[in-house]
């Protein structure tokens, strides 16, 4: 007689994704735990709670992955949660890092050399231990053999139980819980693998209500062009993972800008970027947008800066030497910096002195204004001690590996602080090469930072956290610029007033006005108060704000 289903042998699909429940949060979850224990308070309470937590993650992370696991997909749901709650804890404990949405988009957009950098035999340990031993346990244990009716009843029976765990758990310390809450708005980015899966969802979100028509901007576009027998040249660099706290020019303590420092450059000392990765800052910066207004679903589908200048009749240009610009410069001309000396790099990766070759090759093809944009590979972690040759490693000893948890802060500190005094070698050289054209253009470099990088405060490294929650490190950022004389006197610019204007806080909301005001743009999006140059200009004739009369005939504005 075939006994019932009830008494058939193997383990219940309930059984398993509460096993495999508990497993993720003891042993997925280091970060989120070392969190919860620095808050704690102790005593009797605070074990109370400790047992409470414990029983909540649980209930939640079972209803979790009890809602994702219907029928069939049982075991093969189950096996890849267990690999990404293990790799998400490794990234946890070992960058200090907490996973959303944007985190997510960075990963997204990480390519293979960059990845590279984080994946080698401490991840695969990780990976073998606590997401092998798990998925492998997974496969061989019989699971009941049900039919769908039972199924649909364990499916809700588990739904059910899994809500009343984390309520019963939760409830009778609501006080704590509340508290915990307010005061750790991070720590619902720290359990996983929530916290990937709720970034994922709310990533697809992101990225489906981006799905729109396509936004022109500055249709009214033109260029001021001012009676000049030579061509004005912008090159703008856009560093990687620069921190101001770092930047000698701001009162850093080491001396990591000595060349730049005799360059005479302005350096704006109070400026806050847009995000605090590269996949939110770089659309953000090149958008005629402040952050308040900027929405990244919809940067896709909307004209950058970078558009607006080329269809005032400006050349523009973007040279890349990282992961690409994040659709910014989708619409002009692009290429890499390799192609001009492919002697810099190796392994994929190039050093920034490879835009010294790519800015030399386009400088003699320059005969009217143009806009060149450099990206630069800058500070880019963890392999700081990659950024640099040997031959500029002036601080020692370095962190010379991706695993810098497994160096001292001093080692981590000087490999960071090398990559910056290069960028201050590559920025000089830049430089140079425009100051030795002066008879034959007239140039203005601007350099800023994406956004900056933790480096062992407060136990966090690299970058990307939540914005709100984010430390000061990872969001104020370096931003100078250089005028050739001739194009200081071409622009009006007047040094005094911008020396006093360099300590007023800035933000990446000025730079993308900012470049339509040196580029001499006249367009209703240019935005006057956000130009950072718009009130120390001694000319009577300043780039202007187009306007709509009644009639709808344009009408200039003096910005």
């Amino acid at each position: 007689m075939t006994p019932p289903s009830d008494a058939r042998p193997g383990v219940t699909s309930n059984g398993l994704c509460l096993a495999a429940a508990a497993w993720m949060v003891l042993t997925a979850n280091h970060s989120f735990w070392a969190l919860f224990f620095r808050e704690l308070v102790p005593g009797r309470d605070g074990w109370l709670f400790t047992v409470s937590m414990a029983f909540t993650l649980g209930g939640l992370t079972f209803l979790l992955l009890r809602l994702l696991t219907p029928g069939r997909g049982l075991r093969p749901v189950l096996s890849v949660l267990l690999v990404v709650a293990a790799a998400a804890g490794w990234f946890m404990d070992t960058y200090g890092i907490a996973i959303d949405s944007s985190m997510l988009r960075n990963v997204a957009q990480t390519d293979l050399a960059e990845a590279r950098d984080f994946v080698g035999l401490p991840l695969a340990w990780r990976l073998a231990w606590q997401a092998g031993i798990p998925v492998a346990l997974l496969w061989r244990v019989p699971l009941r053999e049900v039919t769908w009716q039972r199924s649909l009843r364990d499916y809700g029976l588990g739904t059910v139980a899994s809500l009343a765990l984390t309520l019963a758990a939760s409830l009778p310390m609501y006080s704590h819980y509340a508290s915990f809450i307010r005061n750790q708005d991070s720590a619902r980015y720290l359990v996983a693998p929530a916290n990937v899966v709720v970034g994922s969802a709310n990533l697809a979100r992101k990225t489906l209500r981006g799905r729109q028509p396509f936004i022109p901007v500055g249709l009214d576009a033109r260029h001021a062009a001012a009676s000049a027998a030579r061509p004005l040249v912008i090159v703008m660099v856009v560093g990687e993972t620069a921190r101001a706290a770092n930047f000698s020019l701001g009162g850093y303590a080491r001396d990591t800008n000595p060349r730049l420092e005799r360059r005479g450059v302005f350096y704006f000392s109070d400026v806050t970027s847009c995000g605090t990765a590269t996949a939110v800052s770089v659309p953000c910066l090149f958008s005629d947008l402040p952050r308040a207004e900027f929405d990244l679903a919809r940067a896709d589908h909307r004209d950058t800066v970078l558009d607006i200048v080329q269809r005032a009749g400006v050349g523009v240009e973007w040279i890349d030497n990282q992961s690409g610009c994040k659709g910014v410069c989708a619409r002009v001309p692009t290429r890499e910096a390799k192609v001009d000396h492919p002697q810099s790099c190796r392994d994929g990766e190039c050093l920034d002195d490879a835009l010294l070759h790519a800015l030399s090759a386009e400088l003699p093809r320059t005969t009217a204004d143009r806009l060149i944009v450099l990206h630069a590979m800058g500070s880019h972690g963890p392999t700081y001690h990659r950024r640099v040759p040997p031959d500029h490693e002036v601080f020692q000893p370095i962190c010379p590996t991706e695993r810098i948890e497994t160096c001292t802060r001093e080692q981590i500190v000087n490999s960071y602080d090398n990559s910056i005094a290069y960028t201050d070698f590559v920025l000089d050289g830049l430089i140079g090469q425009l100051e030795a054209q002066r008879d034959t253009m007239d140039a203005v470099l601007l350099y800023v930072s994406d956004h900056g990088e933790s480096l062992g405060e407060k136990g966090l490294y690299l970058h990307g956290q939540p914005y709100l929650i984010a430390p000061e490190e990872q969001k104020r950022v370096p931003l100078l610029m250089w005028f050739s004389p001739g194009a200081r006197a071409r622009l009006a610019i007047d040094p005094a007033c911008l020396r006093d204007r360099l300590a007023k806080p800035a933000s990446h909301d000025n730079v993308s006005h900012t470049l339509l005001g040196l580029a001499r743009v006249q367009t209703g999006a240019y935005r006057p108060g956000l130009d950072l140059l718009a009130g120390c200009r001694f000319a009577a004739d300043p780039p202007r704000r187009l306007t709509r009369q009644p009639s709808g005939a344009p009408s200039d504005a003096a910005g």
